[in-house]
């Protein structure tokens, strides 16, 4: 299929040429790519209940330049929507056209809760998908596409991904998507393509997944090279579409036969950075992003420095604990020496925001998301804690009935609680402070936080 270097079964061009499917892509997809490319060195790793809109526009405030991803989006939930409005609308519209339906039915909670974007400023941004099937996938894809045509919606995405990666038995086992997609790398080649035409070929399509299942082998089995002929058979499948060029790969195995929770696939499969290493070498006209592990910028660089040629590197945890420790990402990894003066302005930014927010939707539904968007904000300063707590009190009063804006509560409780070297350091003093301390417990303290939430 695809060339692969130091490989026993290397084909010929013109063996390729009957394999591979080529696409003439448009100006606007070529444009994405692009932006696409520039933006891959950092990404915002997709997490459920914590990269929606607000917590994106958060870390926009924050860095220019990183690649946002969503939380997963279900492209079933999407489609029956999208399926069930435009019915609607043609049952009370029965000579409207398909160009006015698409433009006038009914945008309803899936759409405005987990499509739209805060802001039309919200910057490189990729959406995920979780599916299995080709049928459901293509409606979802152009519920995005239509919805992006619409001027009283933000939805300006620079990329479709489709999730193979997510270990959770919801996702892959009652769902059958997420990493189970991986042991049907011709099924993932064709929702990818379903994807693509759904969008209208407008979009880049991009895959996630992890290094292997454990339907094969155990994830205890050592047998590096197996495991990586496995690896190059997916990504070289998937690749001959002609769709995917982008793949970001969790460097562990995901546990599927066994009784393992999500938490247990992050900590109990080791690490293979040397596989996606391995890749980078082998398909140099690919594009592989890094995921798994990865806590802060030092270590962002360092995986960068040690594979030449790797396009990016995704972070999860750490970003949802801790977002101000990547506020120099746009110096230190783009080289864009634009960057924030400090949290105050931050929050200030964020405040405006916010009020925007609740002014365009019911504040007893969407203040809870927008206050958990900034708990982590100041993680690890003094009085931290006795701001998250008052972020939690200013979420309730809503259903209290009390009607001061939230840019005034939000702003309140950080001048109450934090001091003014907090607030008003800058991101380099912070960063400076950051690679001294290398506090690490925040992020189990995080994730502590977040399991006793669920």
């Amino acid at each position: 299929m695809f060339v692969r270097r130091n490989c026993a079964f290397l084909l010929s061009s013109s063996q390729r040429r009957k394999t591979v499917r080529t696409y003439a892509h448009s100006p606007d997809y070529i444009t994405r790519d692009e932006i696409l490319q520039q933006a891959s060195t950092l990404q915002l790793a997709p997490m459920m209940d914590y990269t929606d809109r607000h917590f994106r526009h958060l870390i926009r405030l924050l860095s220019k330049q990183t690649l946002l991803y969503t939380e997963m989006v279900s492209a079933n939930a999407v489609a029956h929507e999208r399926h069930s409005h435009q019915t609607q609308y043609r049952h009370e519209h029965p000579h409207a056209s398909e160009a006015t339906v698409t433009q006038n039915y009914n945008v309803d909670y899936i759409a405005t809760r987990f499509l739209t974007q805060g802001t039309a400023q919200e910057g490189p941004s990729v959406l995920q998908l979780g599916g299995s099937d080709p049928d459901l996938l293509y409606p979802a894809a152009r519920a995005v596409s239509e919805l992006s045509q619409r001027s009283e919606y933000h939805c300006d995405y620079t990329a479709l991904n489709l999730n193979c990666g997510c270990p959770s038995p919801k996702v892959a086992g009652k769902g059958c998507f997420g990493a189970a997609l991986m042991d049907d790398p011709a099924l993932v080649r064709d929702l990818c393509q379903a994807l693509y035409e759904g969008g209208q070929q407008q979009y880049p399509v991009t895959v996630k997944c992890r290094i292997g299942t454990d339907s094969k082998r155990s994830w205890k089995d050592d047998n590096d090279e197996a495991q990586y002929q496995e690896l190059c058979h997916f990504i070289e499948t998937v690749a001959a579409g002609g769709i995917v060029q982008d793949f970001t790969i969790h460097a562990r195995i995901a546990v599927l036969t066994k009784s393992f929770s999500p938490a247990d696939n992050r900590k109990i499969p080791p690490l293979k950075y040397h596989l996606i290493q391995r890749l980078v070498q082998d398909y140099p006209h690919l594009r592989f992003t890094l995921n798994g592990g990865i806590e802060s910028i030092p270590q962002v660089q360092d995986q960068l420095s040690r594979m030449p040629g790797l396009r990016g590197v995704m972070v999860g945890r750490a970003f949802c604990a801790d977002p101000w420790r990547f506020s120099c990402a746009d110096a230190l990894l783009y080289n864009n020496d634009t960057e924030v003066p400090h949290r105050w302005h931050v929050l200030q930014q964020y405040a405006q925001y916010a009020d925007a927010q609740e002014q365009l939707y019911d504040a007893t539904t969407i203040r809870r998301f927008l206050m958990k968007a900034v708990t982590g904000l100041f993680a690890g300063e003094p009085n931290s804690k006795k701001y998250r707590i008052a972020l939690d009190e200013i979420a309730g009063l809503p259903k209290k009935g009390i009607h001061t804006p939230i840019s005034e509560l939000l702003l309140e409780a950080a001048t109450k609680h934090l001091s003014e070297e907090t607030l008003f350091r800058s991101p380099l003093e912070s960063y400076e402070f950051q690679t001294q301390t290398q506090n690490k417990d925040l992020v189990r303290e995080w994730q502590a936080d977040r399991h006793a939430t669920l």
